[in-house]
């Protein structure tokens, strides 16, 4: 795990969706709206498994993706929140001595099994950003 920042979430445009005492999620402003238009159904779907993972439980392929391939410029690991052929995609860090799961994008209406190339070059792009962002 490698520490992006240790700013608070709200200087790095996030909004907290999930925490635990071995964990929390958030998510970008940027890639909110997406998760907001989700069917209760797959946002109570995601909000389970963003609870499980803030628990350190284990999640399976269908719930979790671990590695998504890694950014060009700070080479870190793009993972995924995976329910019903939606993605959330981010990245691991430690922000205020916690771990934290930030969301960057999401790929709302995927069709195939395969992530979406672009989306995920994108993604990698925001992670790389955010990363140059926090260490100005």
């Amino acid at each position: 795990m490698v520490a992006a920042c240790d700013l608070k979430l709200e200087k790095i445009q996030c909004e907290l969706l999930e925490e635990q005492p071995g964990g929390r999620v958030a998510i970008r402003t940027v890639a909110r709206k997406e998760y907001d238009a989700l069917e209760d159904q797959k946002k109570g779907r995601l909000q389970a498994i963003m609870k499980l993972w803030c628990e350190g439980r284990s999640l399976t392929p269908k719930m979790f993706n671990g590695n998504e391939g890694r950014t060009p410029r700070h080479n870190m690991l793009l993972q995924a929140f995976k329910t019903f052929k939606v993605r959330f995609y981010g990245f691991c860090c430690e922000i205020g001595g916690k771990r934290t799961f930030i969301i960057v994008d999401s790929d709302p209406a995927k069709k195939q099994d395969k992530a979406d190339p672009a989306i995920l070059k994108r993604a990698k792009r925001r992670i790389d950003d955010l990363i140059d962002d926090c260490r100005g």
